[in-house]
């Protein structure tokens, strides 16, 4: 039968402490799915830049990890082949090999997480850039002297329009301090209920929100700029607010074109959150047995 299990587990700043919960996880499953037959492997995806090749997460600010070899780790625990990729790349190759729907031979496919990325194809061949690091749209700076990133830099994109971002500026906490990073998950608040309060008439809710959404067109506009897609997936958990983000995210992006064309480009909201990033790690499995090499 086919069945899907999520488990959601604590974040592991350790990656050998990740990788210990990791594969507990994996032997309980080989031991009560024995037998329904062999398991291709394991598929991993990290918010942060990886080297697929070598499996090792280059970095990743949201983990704090550098140089990180993940892989190495899990196959040891586990003598599974492990593939290991960037989180909104394998999105990607998820809307690229599992959407039915139909997706475009070139499009951008925007994640808003605790981080922020981008996998891009382009002609059906996803971008990863010489050494596999393209996409970090997030990164990208929007103002010199804006707030502080995770990733060090200042005034980047994620910024301001990540998860962490956007509930610290309702809570008046900043997420680069790791006292108030910390404050802030105690806190329990979700972006979900950011956007049940700006329904219920809270205006530091709703007007919270509209900053992200508006630096979110932003960015946006700079990827359909730089890249020209056919049409821009935008997902996260915030996405499921789109009825109050939506028209501030088209406004921003459209004004920051430089022809009709490119202001015509659909941006489309999605609301799979974690669901998009598991579809990505089957993905990299599915991917290996069916596409050509380079796009793998």
């Amino acid at each position: 039968a086919n069945q899907i299990a999520m488990e959601t587990l604590p974040t592991q700043n350790d990656p050998e402490a990740l990788a210990d919960a990791v594969a507990e996880r994996v032997h309980g499953l080989l031991r009560s799915h024995s037998a329904e037959g062999d398991v291709e492997g394991i598929g991993l995806v990290v918010p942060g830049m990886v080297d697929r090749r070598r499996g090792v997460v280059v970095n990743s600010p949201a983990l704090a990890w550098r140089n990180v070899d993940l892989r190495e780790m899990l196959s040891a625990r586990t003598g599974l082949r492990v593939f290991i990729e960037n989180a909104p790349i394998a999105c990607a190759l998820a809307r690229m090999w599992l959407d039915q729907t139909g997706s475009p031979e070139s499009f951008a496919y925007v994640t808003v997480s605790d981080g922020v990325g981008a996998g891009v194809v382009v002609k059906g061949e996803v971008l990863r850039g010489h050494n596999d690091t393209a996409g970090e749209f997030g990164h990208l700076p929007l103002a010199l002297d804006g707030p502080r990133c995770l990733c060090g830099l200042t005034g980047c994109l994620e910024a301001y329009t990540s998860n962490l971002a956007t509930l610290g500026r309702y809570l008046g906490l900043d997420p680069a301090l790791p006292e108030d990073r910390d404050a802030l998950r105690r806190s329990g608040l979700s972006p979900h209920d950011l956007i049940t309060r700006a329904r219920a008439g809270d205006r530091p809710a709703l007007a919270t929100l509209q900053e992200t959404a508006r630096m979110l067109g932003a960015g946006v506009a700079g990827i359909i700029t730089s890249l020209n897609p056919a049409r821009v997936y935008v997902d996260g958990e915030i996405m499921v607010g789109w009825d109050l983000l939506g028209p501030t995210v088209l406004e921003a992006a459209r004004s920051r074109t430089l022809t009709d064309a490119a202001a015509a480009t659909p941006i489309v909201p999605v609301s799979e959150g974690g669901v998009a990033r598991l579809r990505g790690a089957t993905a990299l499995l599915v991917a290996r047995q069916f596409s050509a090499p380079q796009v793998a």
